[in-house]
């Protein structure tokens, strides 16, 4: 299918509204990308005075045809008519999310909150014009309301964010940068080094002489890859650069148990960490071999099992829906085996169709099912067992058009997750692909200062990082 569009800027969102519509069982290509002359079927939209139209077009016969005046947003007025043309004419179309591209829809909701609209005006806006059904308008609305209580706690604070890019093995579905922790190990004393410079200086600027910090985040990568003494090494760091008795809460990815021993748990507890995840993604051996994983299902439940028993009392566990080969019932077993260990907090994701991922490099098939109907089944599972959705975001190239979501039980929720999915506070970032994001209070935008995505580039120029951040 070609789109042509009167109006280039809008190209880019339109294309990846037709992807997400149709859920990438259709190409979709714009004017540019390929010749025009052997396409057969054509939706166009043009602008004439204050009115736009949409045609659609098969072996040069027009088959349909929209209009609309221009009473909203000029943009989500040609979305819409793309929207409403291609829902009229095919079946199969994945529409709950409307003409919403964007990654973080519960943040227009928090903005509406600001200007003072009604839960009424808030339904008829997303109903109206956003054009999201009644299911998806309850859902970003009902975590908009959950986050009244994080936004109080936030307040004016900022949130860290250090990254260890190493990893024992890339999973099949990632597209972070991340190091094999094997042909890496020579770069993480110099790394480590690196990190503790970059912290320390970029603290001393006169930024934040005034600055409470609510949450640390440490990501990659799998920290949790660093041996024990590498890990005691990473924590002097943390502990002298900052004071972890203000800190309302320090997340540590634990993420693979195949690079977890009761020993490190230990460091992590003795550190003050106050919240860790433990994410198998699957709870299907089977699909743990093809992903790429180390380890099997047994020793996910023998390691949150010694969590418990060290005492953390915060423990996330990710899920991914979509997962090569995965049926219904694989996915539902996931989430039984899951809700069975009874974690504080369950983060499901729609498998994104990342461009760097090996799925995509290498072609792996991924599962094709209505994810978005399987998401609102499990949601309502989830609310059954305590578990409330606390943040939401999507990305491109989801299955199904579907959309990631934070569940946890009362007060178990990640300060850290809504600050930065939902743009409420300034985050540093620190290390290998990290990027700070400073968010102007008044304009309600972010300026971002990023880092270099690769480990050699990092330890050779850690002067020029810290001088871009002179900036913040």
């Amino acid at each position: 299918m070609l789109i042509i569009s009167d109006n280039k800027k809008y190209d880019i969102e339109l294309k990846e509204l037709a992807n997400m519509l149709f859920a990438r069982r259709k190409k979709i290509y714009l004017k540019n990308e390929i010749d025009t002359d052997n396409e057969t079927e054509i939706i166009s939209l043009k602008r004439k005075d204050d009115e736009i139209t949409a045609t659609l077009s098969q072996n040069d016969k027009e088959i349909s045809n929209l209009k609309s005046e221009i009473n909203f947003k000029e943009k989500h007025i040609y979305k819409k008519l793309l929207y409403l043309i291609i829902k009229n004419n095919y079946e199969g179309v994945t529409g709950k999310w409307g003409i919403l591209t964007g990654i973080r829809p519960v943040k227009i909701v928090n903005d509406l909150k600001k200007e003072n609209k009604t839960d009424i005006q808030i339904y008829d806006i997303f109903k109206n014009n956003y054009l999201l059904s009644d299911e998806k308008i309850k859902l970003i609305k009902g975590i908009s309301d959950v986050q009244e209580e994080i936004i109080d706690i936030l307040s004016d604070d900022i949130s860290i964010y250090i990254s260890i890019p190493f990893c024992p093995s890339r999973c099949n579905y990632c597209s972070f940068f991340s190091i094999d922790i094997n042909s890496g190990k020579k770069y993480i004393k110099d790394y480590l080094k690196n990190l503790e410079i970059e912290i320390r200086e970029t603290l001393k600027l006169p930024y934040f002489k005034d600055k409470n910090i609510s949450s640390i985040y440490v990501g990659g990568g799998t920290p949790s890859s660093l041996d024990e003494t590498e890990l005691k090494i990473f924590f002097d760091i943390i502990n002298y650069n900052f004071d972890l008795n203000k800190i309302k809460e320090f997340t540590f990815e634990a993420g693979r148990v195949d690079t977890l021993t009761r020993e490190k748990l230990k460091i992590l507890k003795s550190n003050k960490v106050s919240r860790i995840s433990i994410n198998p993604q699957t709870m299907n051996d089977d699909t743990l071999i093809k992903i790429g994983r180390k380890h099997n299902v047994e020793d996910v439940k023998k390691t949150y099992e010694i969590a418990r028993e060290l005492g953390f009392d915060n423990i996330n566990m990710d899920l991914i829906l979509g997962l090569a080969d995965e049926n219904i019932n694989d996915m539902d077993k996931s989430v039984d085996e899951i809700i069975k260990l009874d974690p504080d907090s369950i983060t499901v994701h729609c498998l994104a169709i990342k461009r760097a991922s090996d799925i995509n490099t290498k072609n792996i098939k991924a599962t094709n099912i209505e994810i978005s109907d399987y998401m609102q089944k499990l949601t309502d599972k989830l609310n059954g067992k305590n578990y409330m959705p606390y943040y939401l975001y999507r990305q491109k190239n989801m299955l199904e058009n579907g959309e990631n979501i934070g569940f946890c039980k009362e007060n178990k929720y990640s300060l850290y997750n809504v600050a930065m999915m939902d743009e409420l506070q300034s985050i540093i970032g620190f290390g290998v692909g990290s990027a700070s994001k400073i968010l102007n209070k008044n304009t309600n935008l972010l300026r971002r200062i990023p880092n270099y995505k690769d480990v050699i580039l990092y330890n050779n120029n850690i002067k020029e990082i810290i001088k871009r951040k002179e900036d913040i």
